[in-house]
């Protein structure tokens, strides 16, 4: 089966030869590659040029064998795009020229033709597909509102974004007008990337663990339906992430949503309870095992896959987040490796696509 068609039929729960593999953050700090490149150009250039995201993009499918490239990019670029300011600073992640504290700075934001100022997003799709092995996916995304949100509104990240909820609780027009916008936009980016060749689409909601249930169906919920809504009506699969989202997850099935991606704190047996075989299902090692051994890695995987009620009909092999920075590449290529051969004995390999 060929890689698209294979990762095309997981999303929408449909039978395959083997489940497909592929990561988070799959492209970035850890590999050499990358820090080459990054020694010469600075982050948010290298997203804003065509030519590097592409390069960038297609990295790990040569050197690890994934099944599906995931765009290059970053969920903060919308709010670039909407005149935000949006720089990478070193040691201290991303930071923005003002942050959206009340209606005032709400209306600084410019959501007037925001595709446009992200073309060059759309341009790096198009070089990758005309770049990437034939019948090859390639992956899109967006941050969720609530999540870019949080961005967009804290600049204290590490704080677990207590002033985004005060903001939320205190200041609800700010808020909800905030997360109108970002729904449009997003809905627009993501159909558009669709456009532009995408074979499916993540939406990243992070930060959405961090509300209780009650808040989550106020302040977040809507609007990703929203976003997966016109997602069904666009024809694109498309794959729903929260991070810590397991008691959300009542929640997240109700969303029209493809595939539910989890992270590594909830087992895939309680997840295939919840969706009832209505989802495909993404996920979910924990990515500190790429930190350890071949040995162990490939038993994890093994065990995972053999968790999954039947691994060829719905199920996407990933981690629960974003690959470490100092994670060693043989260990991700082993993982990439015990996903398409899981068996328990066995010593992980390299087979390239």
């Amino acid at each position: 089966m060929k890689p698209k068609e294979r990762f095309i039929n997981a999303c929408l729960n449909k039978e395959v030869d083997r489940p497909p593999v592929w990561m988070m953050r799959q492209a970035g700090r850890y590999l050499p590659e990358y820090r080459k490149i990054k020694e010469q150009h600075a982050t948010k250039k290298m997203m804003q040029t065509p030519e590097l995201a592409s390069e960038i993009t297609l990295q790990p499918v040569s050197i690890l064998g994934v099944d599906a490239a995931i765009l290059y990019s970053d969920i903060l670029m919308v709010a670039d795009a909407m005149g935000m300011g949006l720089d990478f600073a070193v040691g201290e992640g991303p930071v923005f020229d003002f942050y959206i504290k009340d209606a005032a700075a709400l209306d600084r934001l410019n959501t007037q033709h925001v595709t446009s100022r992200l073309s060059y997003v759309f341009k790096a799709i198009s070089l990758c597909a005309q770049r990437l092995p034939q019948d090859y996916p390639l992956l899109g995304f967006a941050g969720a509102p609530f999540t870019v949100a949080c961005y967009m509104i804290s600049a204290n990240s590490r704080a677990n974004f207590s002033d985004v909820k005060t903001l939320a609780w205190t200041k609800p027009r700010v808020f909800h007008g905030l997360m109108d916008l970002l729904t449009g936009v997003t809905i627009d980016y993501l159909v558009s990337q669709a456009d532009a060749g995408v074979a499916a689409v993540q939406l990243f909601d992070t930060w959405a663990g961090l509300l209780s249930p009650r808040d989550y169906q106020e302040l977040a919920k809507p609007y990703s339906k929203k976003i997966f809504d016109a997602l069904r009506s666009s024809g694109i699969p498309s794959i729903h992430f929260i991070r810590g989202g397991q008691a959300l997850m009542s929640d997240m099935t109700t969303l029209a949503s493809d595939v539910i991606a989890v992270d590594w704190r909830v087992d895939l047996k309680t997840i295939y309870q919840f969706t009832k075989g209505a989802y495909a299902v993404q996920g979910n090692l924990d990515p500190d095992i790429l930190l350890t051994t071949p040995t162990l890695i490939q038993q994890r995987v093994t065990e995972m896959i053999a968790s999954v009620p039947n691994p060829k009909k719905g199920y996407i092999v990933n981690l629960g987040h974003g690959v470490g920075q100092n994670t060693p590449v043989e260990n991700v290529r082993c993982f990439v490796d015990a996903a398409k051969n899981p068996q328990p004995n066995r010593k992980c390999g390299f087979i390239s696509i």
